[in-house]
């Protein structure tokens, strides 16, 4: 064990854990490179470069030059994963931590307590180390396919969310055609409840008629017609 190793130690979280050795069962990369973990974890470069590249190292699933070595194939299989991440746990973490704490899982704010004096780091740094440290010796390929429901669900949510707020901001347009017979009745209509005839009249007043004559042709027709009270 290095004094480096001693003071720090390399964190993958469990997500991107998950995620690259799915990939791997699928295809072992020849070589891999931060742009490669870029695309398969869907994250910058930069970020692969600095926080999953050392730990895949460190771990011995590839070289300093980021070569596949034959651990990758065994760590991608179900059978052999246990086995796998023991010799992980022996070779990244001292043999006093193994000793003091042999259930890290039950007695985990042990493991805590640990790293902190070991490392001198702060909580989150720690809880992430603790984290990646439970997850190895837990050893159970099971655990990735949690992850991937689970990642499934969440997917799945925001899906029917997303539908739901478009369906309710775009409400369905009605096809309806407005009736015409529904058009507001004639007065003739309104007062007798039937429906009306309508008659077009042409009236032809003597140019020489007088305005009082005029007048009394206009109010005959009112009275006649409209039944109006003029």
């Amino acid at each position: 064990m290095t004094e480096e190793k001693k003071g720090n130690f390399p964190v993958i979280p469990n997500a991107h854990w998950w995620g690259l050795r799915k990939k791997f069962q699928l295809s072992i990369p020849g070589v891999v490179t931060d742009s490669y973990i870029a695309a398969v974890l869907n994250m910058q470069a930069k970020s692969a470069r600095a926080n999953i590249l050392p730990g895949l190292k460190a771990a011995k699933i590839i070289d300093q030059d980021g070569k596949t070595l034959e651990r990758a194939k065994r760590w991608r299989d179900d059978e052999q994963y246990p086995k796998v991440c023991k010799e992980i746990v022996k070779d990244m973490y001292p043999q006093e931590l193994i000793d003091a704490v042999p259930d890290p899982i039950s007695n985990r704010q042990a493991v805590e307590r640990w790293f902190a004096n070991h490392t001198g780091l702060g909580e989150v740094a720690v809880r992430k180390m603790v984290t990646f440290y439970t997850l190895l010796s837990e050893a159970d390929p099971n655990k990735g396919m949690e992850i991937v429901k689970t990642k499934q669900t969440i997917k799945k949510d925001k899906k029917e969310k997303i539908g739901s707020r478009t369906k309710s901001s775009n409400p369905e347009i009605s096809s309806h055609i407005p009736d015409k017979s529904s058009d507001k009745p004639s007065r003739v209509e309104e007062r007798s409840g039937k429906p009306g005839i309508h008659i077009n009249l042409q009236i032809h007043i003597s140019a020489d008629a007088s305005s009082d004559q005029i007048d009394q042709i206009f109010s005959s027709m009112a009275k006649h017609i409209y039944r109006e009270k003029i």
